[in-house]
């Protein structure tokens, strides 16, 4: 084996072995994870257990809140316009790369340059100059990918091993006679610089917490986070002095009750106008319900438009009582030009109707095979076939054609009834007796529901 290679390798050997020395005790002792942040654009960074998620517009996180090891947490919603991304992105690699070193980081450097070393002593090892430079150039590939997938922990130790490395491939190519050379740079990726923060103290949680109700745009919200500030200042604690906790406590109790003041008056608002709306659309008024939006725009302005999200959803409600008050508008006037024709064919049917209710207690019979006597079935067929060519003289207004159609098949199923009955009473034919219950039940349905659906064609429309 050539004299320089050999030499490289043990350069090589001899700054791992000094890579692998044991990290500081600080790195290798067991600490606490440190808590996420999300830095808002004002420079706040509310504290975080567990990084944050957006979705959408929004971001959402828990916020620990009161003395540190109770585990309170609270749940936290702002819009992300107010975040810092950019410092939020960097505050959470350190931590990542924090917790990287607490836990995992040393074993995985250890892997590397066990690696390493073994790439190394099988190049000492190997007579082909070509194969002792494939596996220079598979250890110098996987040194060049470990920064980007460890956060940078050690870059500089790495970057000594590339620099070393780099020597011995260049010799080792020489060597085997390669003329081609790869120029190809890998940029080194340093760990995060950005230093973390220490735990907030209980005060600084509190404050944080009214913070981020300041910054949230959901009432909701403000209140839910206002109400848990409230809730830990009235316990007793001894980090927090008494004085700050009352004046904290204060300032807390008059920004909810303020929130809960503006809550009841647009409460107040949306129960008004949802009523005059209501009432106004079921009387197809069509300017009450107008009235109705314009009252909502109004007060809204009065009270400083402070729940937008709800006027915003009053207001779609309005809009679609809006359009039904209008089509009910439209129905009714087309009602009112046919109400006269409506109540010419209500007079004109009024007898063979009541006719026909006469006959329900026989259909009554038939259904329940009962009867009726036997003699009087050809009367009774009679009567039906009588009540048919009257009610079928009559001509109905076209809105009324399907429920005089009803009408009609229900006294022609009537007068089948009755003569299947008959047919059963000359025969002694019991399920002619059962068809006949059929048709008569049918004729009962039929006629109830014909009734129902003139009764409803001959008033005004209503708002469903």
């Amino acid at each position: 084996m050539p004299r320089f290679p050999a030499l490289l390798v043990a350069a090589l050997l001899a700054a791992l072995a000094g890579a692998a020395l044991p990290a500081p005790a600080a790195a290798q002792d067991p600490v606490d994870l440190p808590l996420f942040r999300v830095i808002l654009k004002d420079g706040t960074a509310l504290a975080s257990v567990g990084e944050c998620s957006r979705a959408g517009d929004r971001v959402i996180f828990s916020m620990p809140l009161g003395p540190a090891g109770q585990n309170r947490l609270q749940l936290v919603n702002l819009p992300a316009s107010t975040v810092d991304w950019e410092s939020t992105s960097r505050y959470t690699e350190a931590v990542r790369y924090a917790r990287y070193v607490a836990t995992r980081a040393e074993m995985d450097y250890a892997v590397l340059t066990g690696e390493v070393a073994a790439a190394l002593n099988e190049i000492a090892q190997a007579r082909d100059p070509a194969r002792r430079l494939e596996i220079a150039e598979r250890a110098k590939r996987l040194i060049n990918g470990w920064p980007a997938e460890h956060f940078g922990y050690r870059a500089s130790e790495v970057r000594e091993m590339a620099l070393l490395l780099d020597e011995t491939i260049s010799d080792l190519r020489a060597a085997a006679g390669v003329q081609q050379f790869d120029f190809n740079l890998v940029a080194m990726v340093e760990p995060p610089s950005m230093p973390l923060l220490p735990p907030p103290s209980p005060a600084q949680s509190i404050e944080q917490a009214l913070v981020a109700a300041r910054a949230s745009d959901v009432p909701v919200e403000r209140m839910a986070l206002l109400q848990a500030v409230i809730a830990i200042l009235d316990e007793p604690s001894s980090s927090i002095p008494a004085s700050w906790r009352r004046l904290a406590k204060a300032s807390a109790e008059a920004t909810l009750e303020a929130e809960l003041n503006t809550e009841r008056r647009y409460q107040s608002l949306a129960d008004s106008v949802l009523r005059a709306s209501e009432r106004a659309a079921a009387r197809a008024d069509v300017r009450g319900v107008e009235r109705a939006i314009e009252s909502l725009r109004r007060r809204d302005e009065r009270l400083g438009r402070k729940r937008p999200d709800r006027v915003r959803g009053l207001m779609a409600a309005l809009e679609e009582r809006l359009d039904a008050a209008r089509r009910l508008r439209v129905m009714r006037d087309q009602w009112q030009l046919r109400a006269s024709a409506f109540e010419e064919y209500s007079k004109a049917i009024a007898e063979g109707v009541k006719q026909a209710e006469r006959l329900l207690p026989r259909l009554e019979d038939i259904r329940s095979l009962a009867g009726p006597p036997v003699g009087s079935l050809p009367a009774l067929a009679a009567r039906f076939d009588a009540v048919y060519r009257r009610l079928a003289a009559v001509t109905a207004p076209a809105e009324m054609a399907g429920a005089h159609g009803t009408l009609l098949s229900a006294i022609d199923l009537g007068l089948q009834a009755v003569r299947t009955r008959s047919r059963a009473a000359a025969n002694g034919d019991v399920k002619a007796a059962w068809d006949a219950s059929a048709a008569a039940s049918g004729a009962i349905m039929l006629l109830a529901q014909a009734r129902q659906s003139i009764a409803a064609l001959s008033k005004p429309p209503e708002l469903k």
